[in-house]
């Protein structure tokens, strides 16, 4: 029975990084879940020191997932939730870089 439980709560989970568009970590990133059509905030957490995070959704289902940085802005991405743990990687922009930098 206990294993049932943590399949199921296992289903909900998005996992990721948020990163700047160099592949540099973005430590305390907010980090949102909400529902398809933006609103109220379902879940928040806070990107760790290497930029990764993980949240549990409350049900299956479809989900705006939002990362922000105050130094460099935002960045959302459309998540669907079907019973399996979803990977996502954010990338923001830093203003004025490019890759040969």
């Amino acid at each position: 029975m206990a294993d049932e439980i943590e399949i199921g709560i296992e289903a909900l989970v998005i996992r990721g990084r948020v990163r700047d568009s160099l592949g540099v970590a973005l430590p305390r990133a907010v980090v949102t879940l909400t529902g398809p059509g933006g609103g109220r905030s379902l879940v928040k957490t806070r990107s760790a020191d290497d930029g990764a995070f993980t949240v549990t959704a409350p049900t299956r289902g479809d989900y705006l997932l939002a990362a922000f940085s105050p130094q460099l802005g935002s960045q959302s991405v459309a998540v669907r939730l079907e019973g399996r743990p979803v990977e996502v990687e954010f990338r923001i922009d830093v203003p004025g870089a490019t890759l040969s930098d």
